[in-house]
This record gives structure tokens, C-alpha cells and sequence, in this order.
């Protein structure tokens, strides 16, 4: 896990950091970080080649602890947030990491499946007093300076939730019903039976690091990673609930939909991965984590979206 990586360096203020106020991330986000595989491919999402993910990026949100964010006394359809950079709330990052001038928010994504019905990874809407303690923020994009109250959504109640790692389960998934529907709500069409192939080619759209939405594609199913050929027969059964996949990720996407790009399709709720950093001794900061593409021992773990009860 990260945070036993980073005590091994020595480096015990960064998990401080991202417990603070300031940085969006806290204990609950952690098992949902990933790395880079090969090119980082995270491109801002008006920015991204296909403009159908574009018009389904607006079904995806990122959660936000509340007390970030401020109504106008003077126009309560304005709502304030401080304009406070990943560089600043991390500054254990290293400065030529991308994205480091953008304003981190949140802490996780998720995304729609019906009006007002969203969908996240168990992890982060563990209990009621986290539905109650955060909103749920559509369109974060570059530059965002500020936000619209029709942008900013409550959570209602938790329709269902689990959040199960054992020998014998892998669940992490999170249904909750927001307070009204939200307004240009593009419905998101999912998986209902069957399985992805392997090698098929993938798109994440959400928040990493809760920074402006990030669209990412380059990344595909891969096989069995080292650990579960160990235990290849535990192993099959439990990835009836989970695929892998070399996803360019980081803490704060945990809840993104993950799309099959062939057909447009969610497959699943990214979930889990390895260490976002890695320390640059000669630099004397951290940055991102990289590994090839054909690297085989990946661990980015995706819930596959039929396995998600009432959907």
C-alpha cells in the first residue's frame, strides 16, 4: 500500500498532508490510487479527441468536502472554493509535475446512472456522515473559478454500499441518491451480463488528485498479475467481480467510470492500485510513478459495473 511505501523512504509528513484539510485525499481514498503506463495520456476533457466522452463527462462528478465550499451572500447561485494548488497542498511534490498549478478540491469521483442516482466506489461514501459531509460537484473543469449552484449537488441517502477485501470477495461500490435531479444529465449506458475481453481498449473519465476532470484512454484489460497466478483458482473466482487494467490514474479517480471505447459502455468503477509516487532522491521530491505498457504486474483494479446490486 502507499502509505507503507512512503514510511519505508522515510516520508511520513506526505501522509499528514494528504489527511489535511487542505488536500483533498484522506485515509478512505487511499486504496484507489493508480499510476502511469508508458506516455502520461490524462488530457484535460474538453480537450479530448472523441466528443461523445465530452457529453458523458457531464454525468461525472467529484466529491467534495463541504465546508470547501462557500454560498455568495450576495448571489446564492454563486459558490466559492479556495483557489488552492496541488503544489501548495502537497509540497512534497516534485515542481515540474504535471497539473501542479491546477486547484485540487476533491477527494473521489463518480458518476450517473439515473437522474439523480450516482454511482462510486465503496470506499468513498463509507457511512451516512460522509453522505452528509460532502457534496457532489458536476463540470470541475481548467479554470474553473467558481461554481454555479446548479453544479453542486447533496447526498440524499445511501441506496446501497460495500467495501470488501478478502480471500474470498473483492466489492467496492457505492449507490447513493443525490438531493434533486441533476441538469444535463446524460445517461450513461452499462454492462448488464457477460464480461470485457481481455485487451480491450479503455477510457477513464473523472478526478485525479481532485484536480479538473481528466479523460485518459491508451490503457486496455490485461491478464492475471503475478500475485493472483499465485493463487490462479482463488484468483479466478474473485475477478468475477474485478478486471485489471494499465490505467493512468491516481487517488481522487477512485469512483471513475471506466468506458469500453469500442462501444461506449461503462464496464466498471475504477477501485484500487499501486503507488501515485515515487521519490526522486536527486530531485528530493516525489513524482509520478511510471512503468511501461507491457508491464504485466498491474494492479489497477476495476468493480465491474454488473456486479453492482440494483443497477
Amino acid at each position: 500500500m502507499k502509505r507503507s511505501f512512503l514510511r519505508s523512504l522515510g516520508i511520513t509528513s506526505l501522509v499528514l498532508t494528504i489527511s489535511s484539510p487542505l488536500f483533498a485525499f484522506d485515509e478512505a481514498s487511499l486504496p484507489g490510487t493508480d499510476l502511469i503506463y508508458g506516455n502520461d495520456d490524462r488530457v484535460e476533457i474538453d480537450q479530448y479527441s472523441e466528443t461523445s466522452y465530452i457529453e458523458k463527462a457531464q454525468s461525472i462528478a467529484l466529491r467534495v468536502p463541504k465546508r470547501r465550499l462557500t454560498e455568495d451572500r450576495n448571489n446564492p447561485e454563486r459558490i466559492l472554493f479556495p483557489n488552492i494548488p496541488l503544489k501548495s497542498s502537497m509540497p512534497q511534490i516534485c515542481a515540474d509535475e504535471r497539473f501542479s498549478e491546477q486547484v485540487s478540491l476533491g477527494n473521489c469521483s463518480g458518476f450517473l446512472v439515473g437522474p439523480k442516482t450516482l454511482v462510486t466506489a465503496g470506499h468513498c461514501m463509507l457511512n451516512e456522515k460522509e453522505c452528509a459531509d460532502n457534496k457532489w460537484v458536476f463540470g470541475f473543469k481548467d479554470n474553473t473559478t467558481e461554481l454555479k449552484s446548479s453544479q453542486v449537488y447533496s447526498c440524499k441517502k445511501i441506496n446501497t454500499q460495500r467495501y470488501v477485501y478478502n480471500e474470498k470477495e473483492v466489492s467496492d461500490y457505492a449507490v447513493i441518491e443525490l438531493d434533486r435531479n441533476v441538469e444535463g444529465y446524460v445517461p450513461l449506458k452499462t454492462r448488464k451480463f457477460g464480461r470485457v475481453l481481455l485487451n480491450t481498449p479503455l477510457v477513464v473519465i473523472g478526478h485525479p488528485m481532485g484536480l479538473p476532470m481528466k479523460a485518459t484512454d491508451g490503457a486496455v484489460v490485461s491478464r492475471m498479475n503475478d500475485i493472483e497466478r499465485e493463487t490462479k483458482i482463488r484468483s479466478f473466482f474473485l475477478r468475477s467481480h474485478y478486471f485489471t487494467a494499465n490505467l493512468d490514474s491516481y487517488g481522487g479517480n477512485s469512483g471513475s467510470p471506466v468506458f469500453n471505447k469500442r462501444n461506449g459502455k461503462v464496464e466498471g468503477i475504477l477501485v484500487q492500485g499501486a503507488e501515485d509516487f515515487v521519490y526522486n532522491p536527486q530531485k528530493e521530491c516525489l513524482e509520478s510513478r511510471h512503468l511501461t505498457n507491457s508491464h504485466l504486474n498491474t494492479y489497477e483494479k476495476v468493480m465491474r459495473i454488473n456486479k453492482v446490486p440494483g443497477l
